[in-house]
């Protein structure tokens, strides 16, 4: 592509970064498009933070994604930050336009979007999603499923404090639409009876951690099981409903749809899921060699 002084600049920050994908997403699809436009991944560590957020101001960003471990602190440096993302205390995409910078949090709906056509059948306000774990992207999550409108969150975690403190949270910023339950055999195993989603949000089952979060006795075949890891591209979890007969998915998909709702923000365009999966897909061959 041809650089000029009206190619718009975009980036993603962490550290480290030298992992992510996104690269690999949004400059393929400023490609497919015909955006004039670069996609940049740079390294910060978080005492710098301030001075790159105010050189991008100085560079007319159009905007940025931020990862790991920056997704609380850039809300420090920004003019306004969406309600979701005010409520989910996180940011990880910042659309700069006209001198402002606005923050927003496309995690959770970066999920809903990855599993609208699975649960199509299931009307939302009757769903309910058991989420295993209590970190961040899980936090994303539920809160983004509790503002979609779904009947019932449940989060069930080993420290089951962590699991209601967050459930609490959702509860006070929308009435009735969350419920935590600590990950105790016997409220799992009811826990996983009453959901129709059981999403694994812990890194147990990624290459240096296998195993399953969720016991195989407890799934059934009505039951989709979602991984949020995606490399491996199959997870012990995954293997497990597999065998009895569950529908799977791994989290690319969500990483997929973050990213392409991120693409909208910045230009008001949503780009073709298809295109955006094989850009992801390449990267990871193009990482894995």
């Amino acid at each position: 592509m041809r650089i000029s002084v009206d190619t718009k600049i975009y980036a993603v920050i962490g550290d480290p970064i030298a992992q992510s994908l996104s690269p690999q997403l949004h400059n393929g699809l400023f490609k497919e498009i015909g955006v004039d436009a670069l996609y940049l991944p740079i390294a910060v560590k978080s005492e710098d933070l301030e001075k790159l957020v105010e050189g991008f101001r100085l560079m007319n960003f159009g905007g940025f994604n931020i990862t790991k471990p920056h997704k609380i602190e850039i809300m420090k440096y920004l003019d306004r930050v969406d309600p979701l993302a005010e409520k989910i205390g996180a940011v990880n995409t910042v659309v700069c336009h006209d001198g402002e910078m606005v923050g927003y949090n496309t995690d959770g709906f970066g999920f809903i979007k990855s599993i609208e056509s699975k649960i199509a059948k299931i009307p939302k306000e009757a769903l309910t999603i058991l989420i295993l774990g209590c970190g961040g992207a899980v936090k994303s999550v539920a809160m983004a499923l509790a503002d979609w409108g779904i009947k019932k969150v449940i989060i069930a975690n080993r420290t089951a404090e962590k699991a209601e403190e967050l459930a609490n949270q959702i509860n006070e910023s929308w009435p009735g639409k969350a419920q935590a339950s600590g990950m105790t055999p016997d409220a799992l195993k009811k826990a996983v009876a009453e959901a129709m989603v059981v999403v694994n949000g812990t890194s147990l089952g990624m290459a240096d951690t296998a195993g399953s979060p969720l016991p195989k006795e407890l799934m059934k075949k009505e039951l989709l099981v979602y991984d949020m890891i995606y490399s491996p591209a199959v997870t012990q979890m995954m293997k497990d409903a597999n065998e009895i007969g569950a529908q799977t998915q791994n989290g690319l998909d969500m990483l997929l749809y973050q990213g392409l709702l991120a693409f909208e923000l910045w230009s008001g365009i949503f780009p073709d899921p298809a295109v955006g999966k094989k850009l992801l897909e390449e990267g990871m061959n193009t990482n894995e060699k």
